[in-house]
């Protein structure tokens, strides 16, 4: 009898125990289940902004080195693109791509089709810099501490931190730096022979006749362009999954379309803009006359004027840029210890 007694105790007690250990199982399993899909979601809304966490910079520092250092890389490629789409848009004829190429390489040689590249070079770093230093800037302002959206923008996050990104471009860099390309480049074709000796002469030149007012002609639609082009692209980029853009192929590719989408839906202010720092940019009251006049003598034509040399332009840039731009953090976060 004891023994059955005994037997029967022990059955009970480990079919407690059972119980009680299935209950503390079951338990650390669920918080375990609660605690991975809150970090996936907490994962989720921190990557959205920019690179994988691993192509992310760790130093504000970091995004600055590698955005002007892409910047500048880029520019060297992808200028003779710069350069005929830049031609096409001043010229009130129609010149086609080879058109250009075939008659700067006839008057300067192979390198013509670098003439206004030190302008560009310049700036290039200083521009990529603010651009991506200001885009992870602003998208760390979008999101809390622990990576929570903090205005409930959802995906619209890429494209609020590329407008900002854009704004401080456009007023810092890029309207200057434009209106001193453009000025080179008209020079170039347009006064025979050319009255600048070169990027330096030509600054100082401008600077000295027309001030440094002169350099921020046409800042309004330069704003409205490039941070609406940033906009675009950033917000485009971060909005195709992780999983397509992974490697530096990836991020080429899915640069390039974003920056291809912006080319197409904002191309007239581009045209505007050079029109509007060019050497005859006086014939102009603003942007709203300037595209008045463009569509009164060469219709809605005009306003695509140099699409084609622009689209490849911008889709090779972007493509570049955001690709470079990843690596070259992965490059930094192993030589440039910060944590």
């Amino acid at each position: 009898g004891g023994t059955h007694i005994t037997a029967l105790l022990s059955s009970q007690a480990l079919s407690h125990w059972s119980n009680d250990n299935s209950k503390v199982e079951t338990s650390k399993y669920v918080s375990w289940k609660r605690d991975k899909k809150d970090l996936v979601r907490k994962a989720s809304a921190s990557s959205f902004m920019g690179p994988p966490k691993h192509l992310k910079p760790k130093h504000k520092g970091k995004a600055l080195v590698a955005g002007g250092l892409s910047g500048a890389i880029e520019i060297c490629i992808t200028y003779p693109i710069e350069y005929t789409k830049t031609f096409q848009q001043l010229s009130t004829e129609r010149i086609s791509m080879g058109g250009v190429v075939s008659r700067t390489i006839s008057d300067n040689g192979v390198l013509g089709m670098y003439r206004g590249l030190s302008s560009m070079l310049y700036f290039a770093t200083p521009k990529a810099a603010i651009r991506f230093g200001s885009f992870e800037a602003v998208s760390g302002m979008l999101v809390d501490e622990q990576g929570k959206d903090k205005f409930g923008l959802g995906k619209a996050k890429g494209f609020v931190a590329g407008l900002g990104a854009g704004t401080m471009e456009a007023i810092f860099v890029t309207t200057p730096q434009e209106t001193l390309k453009v000025k080179l480049i008209h020079d170039q074709f347009f006064r025979d022979p050319p009255r600048y000796r070169g990027f330096f002469h030509g600054v100082a030149t401008i600077l000295k006749e027309e001030g440094v007012a002169e350099c921020y002609k046409g800042l309004l639609p330069t704003i409205l362009k490039v941070s609406t082009a940033q906009a675009t692209r950033f917000g485009i980029f971060n909005a195709i999954p992780h999983e397509y853009r992974k490697t530096p192929w990836q991020a080429a590719l899915s640069g390039a379309f974003a920056g291809g989408v912006s080319v197409l839906l904002f191309q007239g202010i581009d045209v505007i803009k050079s029109r509007m720092q060019g050497l005859e940019s006086h014939k102009y009251k603003g942007p709203i006359d300037c595209t008045k006049k463009i569509l009164a003598s060469e219709g809605i034509a005009g306003l695509y004027r140099g699409v084609t040399p622009r689209l490849t332009r911008v889709c090779c840039e972007v493509g570049i840029t955001m690709s470079l731009y990843g690596e070259v953090v992965k490059f930094l976060n192993k030589v440039w210890k910060t944590e």
